[in-house]
Parts: C-alpha cells; structure tokens; sequence
C-alpha cells in the first residue's frame, strides 16, 4: 500500500478537522489537496491511481503534477500531525524544546536557548529519556562558548554520568534482542535462554539502582512483553505458565499495578489463565479468571470491553470441561451481553462453542440449529474456507451422532464438491479419510463389530497430527474416533 493511502487511512476525524484548519481550508472549497484526502479515505483497498488522477483533471500521460501535489499533501500532513501532537505527549513535547534551541540558536539568541535547554533537561529528567538527555548536555556543553553562566564542567561531568547509564541500557537492548532473536527461532527453551534471562534480570536490577523505581519497572515490563509474546507464538505454554506466574507475582509484590498500567495486568491474567487450561490446570485457570472477572470491573470499567471476551471465553472453555451445563450458561450470558450493545462480531464464536457444548451433552438435534443459524450468518459466509471445512467436517459427526444417516450421506456429497480442490492437499487427508469412514459407517449395521471400520478407526487413531491442526478441529477426531473403537471399550 502507498505511503499516503497508509497515512490518510489512520488519521482521526481530529486530526483530520485539524489538518483542514491548518491549511486554511474553507468548506466547500474545491482543492486537489483535500479531493485526493477525501478519494483515498473513501477508496479503501479499491484505490485506483489512473481514476483520481483523472478526477483531479491532470494529464493522464504526464504523472509529475499528481506526483508532486502527492509528495506536499504528505510533507503537510505531517507538519500538521507535528503541531497538534507536540504538547499532547511529553516525548514530542521534549523533541519540541530541542527544535526550538537549534531554531534560536541559528538566529544567535543564546538567552532563549538556555531557556529552552532547561526546560528540555528538567522534561528528559522527568520522562527518564536518557539518550536525548545526553543530547541536551551536548548542547550545554555548545553553548557554554557563547554564554559566560553557563559552566562546560558541570555539563561535561553530568554527561560522562549520564553515558554510562546509557551504556548499560543499550547492553540490556542487545541481550534482549539476542535473546528474542534465539527464542523466535528455536521451539526450546534450554539452559542457555535460562541463563541470558537471568543476566537480563540482573542487568535490570543494576540500572534500577541508578533510576527510578516506575523506570525499573518499565525495563522489566519490556522484558516480560518480549519474552511472552514468543512462547505465546510458538504454543510453548509450560514456559509461558512460568513467565507470567513470576512477573505477575513480582509486580503484585511490589505494588506495581495500578490505573497507568491496568491494561498489562489484565493482559497478564489473561495470558497465565490461557496457559494454566492449555496445561491441563483447568481448576487454577478458572480461579484466575474469577480474578479477571473481577479485575475488568475495576477503574470504572476502564478495559471492560477489551477484556470482556476473554473473561467469558475462558470460562466457557475451562466449564466445557469441568461443568458443560454451566459453560452452556455462560455462553448465553455473554451473548445476552454483547447484543444489548448491539455488537454480533461474536456471533460465529457463540454458534459455533454453542453447537459444540450442545454435542458435548448429547443434545445432537440442537447442536445441529446452532449450526445453521452460524451458516446463514454473514460472518460465516464471508469466513475462511478451510475455517467453514473444519466447522462442516464437525456438522457430519453431530449429525451421525444424531442418527439422521440420510442427511448425513446427502451432506457428505455436498462438502465433497464444495471443498473437491482440498482432495490433493496433505494437510487435510486425515479430514477426508474420516469423511469415507463416516459415509462407511452410515451404511453399517454395527460398526463395533464391522472389522474394515474399526481398522480404519485404528489407523485414523494412529495418524500423527500437528497440535495447531487439531486445535482448529471443533469437535476433537481423536476423542470421538475413541468412543467409536472397539479396543477402547
């Protein structure tokens, strides 16, 4: 996507009312500037170059002119971007003061830029921004030939201090991101990863010592995100268990969480209960998702509904287990719940756990309306194929499970030619080898004792699966194909 298209397409309205008033515009006004704002907002993914340039009447042959108005409609946006953030943020409010000393500085208004130096030096201070602090103290240390009060020495001490503090961080960076690197690209967490972690721990401790403890807090916090984010990605939820179980007990100790930082600890409740019910804790991961329950209801409701899905899906998921008739309960209470707001984003997730509980409790003929009010769904409609596949797979299980064979064989032709360009795909040959043995066994009289179904059960049962393709099945082939076989009875 271009550059300009990226840009325009995240501007709030407020940025964009303000950009209007920076340019002077008056509405109404018919400007190439805004008509090309306005085209690419209301384009989207459908942006076509050749109609705009027409629309904005330059020659089709000669792009320089559209070109040129594109390079100044960004180089604007960004000056006014600039202007209406600079004191909205204490960063860009700093970078503002330095801007100012090199602007009066170039005028040979020295008394100005001590001004704007010491509200820099107290603002970089206060935000703990130690790498444009050093710069500040250049910038002293520049000055101090054109002003007699101020004192290089001082400056020069400060920075030495200063650089040495900054050294340290950026040698916590490089273990950090060494340590990110070798965990992206191995699926263990060995005894070397140990030990780095543990350096970093002890890098953290001793730069804490030079600042503050919120600054402290912030190297740890960092430190926690990168290192999560990873065992997340690579499904390593033993060692996720653990990374979170530590920080989270370690900033609860310390008293770190508070409104600022509510977001984290939410997410961090959200993350150990995931890993507790991935890790076959399913009594500990419903204790802490009481917690989060009760966590997403402080600060007046601040991440409610950021969090509200995850409350509700990890205890559906835990109950599915534990107490399906609750998770049923559950279920509908979150649906009563997001409808009130008007929002059906999560009507797939409700249909579709809905059909499975419903499964889950032999209550085969429900399962099966849960399903066609999913199919008929716009989301559903609009879903990825191999999602709709996975969900149609579950729908011939429900319905022989139902005993309604004729149905059942019907349908199994039907998926067969919406998903015939699957056939030749490896990954989804155990689908298919489980399809033929559904179609089998709707012709079978006792499929305990037919001995070519309960070899194919047995193969199918033997069949190495990866864990990510057996999650994106709703109803679990291998624990259905156990209650089919013979030896497991």
């Amino acid at each position: 996507m271009d550059i300009l298209n990226q840009i325009v397409e995240k501007l709030t309205k407020d940025e964009l009312r303000f950009f209007k008033f920076y340019l002077g515009a008056i509405p109404g006004d018919d400007r190439k500037d805004l008509l090309l704002i306005d085209y690419v907002r209301q384009s989207g993914n459908k942006f076509d170059e050749e109609k705009i340039i027409r629309k904005l009447k330059y020659d089709t042959t000669d792009k320089n002119s559209y070109y040129r108005l594109k390079n100044r409609v960004i180089q604007d946006i960004g000056d006014s971007l600039s202007l209406l953030h600079t004191h909205k943020n204490e960063l860009y409010e700093l970078q503002h003061y330095l801007t100012l000393y090199h602007i009066y500085y170039s005028k040979t208004l020295f008394k100005p830029c001590l001004y704007y130096l010491k509200k820099a030096e107290r603002l970089a201070r206060s935000i703990e921004n130690y790498e444009l602090l050093d710069m500040v103290y250049s910038n002293f240390i520049r000055l101090s030939a054109d002003l007699v009060e101020v004192n290089p020495d001082d400056y020069i001490t400060l920075r030495e201090e200063n650089a040495e503090l900054i050294s340290q961080l950026r040698e916590l960076d490089d273990l950090l991101a060494t340590v990110t690197y070798r965990l992206k690209l191995s699926q263990n967490f060995g005894s070397s990863d140990k030990r780095q972690l543990a350096l970093l721990q002890k890098q953290v401790k001793q730069i804490s010592k030079q600042t503050t403890s919120y600054f402290g807090r912030n190297l740890q916090t960092k430190i926690y995100k990168a290192v999560s984010q990873i065992f997340l990605q690579q499904h390593n939820y033993p060692a996720l268990e653990k990374v979170v179980k530590e920080n989270y007990q370690q900033f609860n100790a310390q008293k770190w969480f508070d409104k600022q930082n509510h977001d984290l600890k939410l997410q961090m409740l959200t993350y150990y209960a995931n890993a507790l019910y991935k890790n076959g804790k399913l009594k500990e991961s419903l204790s802490l998702t009481n917690l989060l329950g009760a966590e997403i209801e402080q600060h007046n409701r601040l991440y409610y509904d950021r969090y509200l899905f995850f409350f509700y899906n990890l205890q559906i998921l835990n109950n599915s287990v534990l107490n399906p008739s609750q998770a049923l309960e559950e279920l509908d209470e979150f649906q009563s719940e997001i409808h009130k707001k008007k929002n059906y984003y999560y009507d797939t997730f409700i249909y579709l756990n809905r059909a499975g509980l419903l499964y889950d409790t032999a209550r085969y003929k429900e399962a099966l309306k849960s399903l066609v009010k999913l199919y008929v769904s716009d989301s559903f409609r609009t879903a990825d194929k191999t999602f709709r596949f996975k969900v149609e797979m579950s729908e011939l299980i429900i319905t022989h499970e139902a005993g309604d064979f004729e149905t059942l064989l019907y349908r199994i032709n039907q998926i067969r030619k919406d998903f015939k360009a699957f056939v030749s795909e490896k990954v989804y040959s155990r689908d298919f080898a489980v399809m033929e043995l559904l179609e089998a066994m709707a012709h079978s009289k006792n499929i305990k004792r037919d001995e070519s179904i309960q070899k194919r059960i047995k193969t199918l049962l033997k069949f190495k699966l990866e864990e990510t393709l057996e999650e994106s099945e709703l109803i679990k082939y291998r624990g259905w194909l156990s209650k089919k076989s013979a030896s497991t009875q």
